[in-house]
């Protein structure tokens, strides 16, 4: 289990980089991107930044945040007093996507036993 401090942190600065990608970079994207997790790292050293997107490639959301991440640090910098910014790295969030997917076959199936009852 996380430090109450960490788990602090790390919602901290989702909730902040979901706001910058909301805000002012929401229109150089034609997705939508939701980030799911951070991890920050305790040295504050690191972020692993976790995402899921939605009516865009997710290869495509991944550059577009790797070629947007000094613009995301320098926001993140104005709305998150850190003693340090953490370097972001990111990465899709494949526990939501492997979970929507599981959703997706159990409607699949009420559906089919749906069909069959009739």
């Amino acid at each position: 289990m996380l430090p109450r401090r960490q788990a602090r942190i790390n919602e901290l600065v989702r909730k902040a980089i979901g706001d910058i990608l909301e805000g002012g970079l929401k229109t150089h994207f034609p997705g939508l991107i939701t980030i799911t997790h951070v991890k920050v790292s305790p040295d504050l050293s690191s972020a692993w930044v976790e995402f899921t997107v939605i009516g865009a490639d997710e290869q495509d959301a991944l550059r577009f945040l790797e070629r947007s991440r000094h613009k995301i640090t320098s926001q993140l910098a104005q709305k998150v007093r850190l003693r340090s910014l953490p370097r972001l790295n990111f990465a899709l969030d494949k526990v939501s996507k492997n979970a929507d997917r599981i959703e997706e076959l159990i409607r699949e199936i009420h559906r089919d036993e749906d069909e069959t009852s009739d």
